[in-house]
């Protein structure tokens, strides 16, 4: 249905619509019965965010509506957050605690229109999410998440995302919040999508393996 959706879509809220779907789809296998999850726990939103760029335009979509004060508060955040992460390596930032821009108050301010690596995760051993927020530069740590469903809501996201590239668009691993800073502040990067282009000219970006 993405492909079709997407292979037909003419407006902007064409695109967004498609990968609604997409997203409801997958939240319907992403979330195991029983977790250490919990409201409030954010140990997990410091970690390095990759994304592709349908998903943050998606989101900042989501974030237009925002009162003025809060998005103000918002950009100044993301445009910190870029200028940091956009200095270190994919490695560097992997091991160290930077908090998403997104987190306010211990909560995702975004919730509901989050990418799919933020929905993929989830842990079953709060213990296991202490160690790697307490250690990040132990990256070989066991996960605390149901191996089973991680990795089906891995294929999840690998089947949508080829169909994106199938379709010609953006095939770039980005980095969440240096790539939303852009989207929000920078109208061409749509534009750049849209025609098939690289989207973000200067958010960090994970090498394609």
């Amino acid at each position: 249905m993405l492909e079709q959706q997407l292979a037909s879509a003419t407006e902007d809220a064409h695109f967004h619509a498609a990968w609604r779907n997409a997203v409801i789809s997958f939240d319907l296998i992403s979330s195991p019965h029983q977790t250490d999850c919990r409201e409030g726990c954010s140990l997990c939103c410091w970690l390095r965010v990759d994304t592709w760029a349908h998903e943050v335009f998606f989101l900042a979509q989501a974030l237009e509506p925002l009162p003025q004060d809060q998005k103000d508060a918002l950009l100044q955040r993301l445009q910190t957050h870029a200028t940091t992460v956009t200095q270190l390596t994919v490695f560097e930032h992997a091991t160290r605690n930077i908090a998403c821009p997104l987190l306010v108050d211990g909560r995702c301010s975004a919730y509901a229109a989050r990418p799919q690596a933020c929905r993929r995760h989830h842990s079953t051993d709060l213990n296991a999410c202490i160690h790697t927020f307490e250690n990040p530069t132990d990256l070989q740590a066991p996960a605390g998440h149901d191996a089973a469903i991680f990795g089906l809501c891995t294929e999840r996201m690998t089947e949508t995302h080829d169909i994106y590239c199938k379709l010609g668009y953006d095939p770039t691993i980005y980095e969440l919040g240096s790539a939303l800073w852009e989207a929000l502040t920078d109208p061409a990067c749509w534009q750049r999508w849209r025609a098939r282009e690289k989207a973000f000219l200067r958010a960090s970006h994970t090498p394609a393996h």
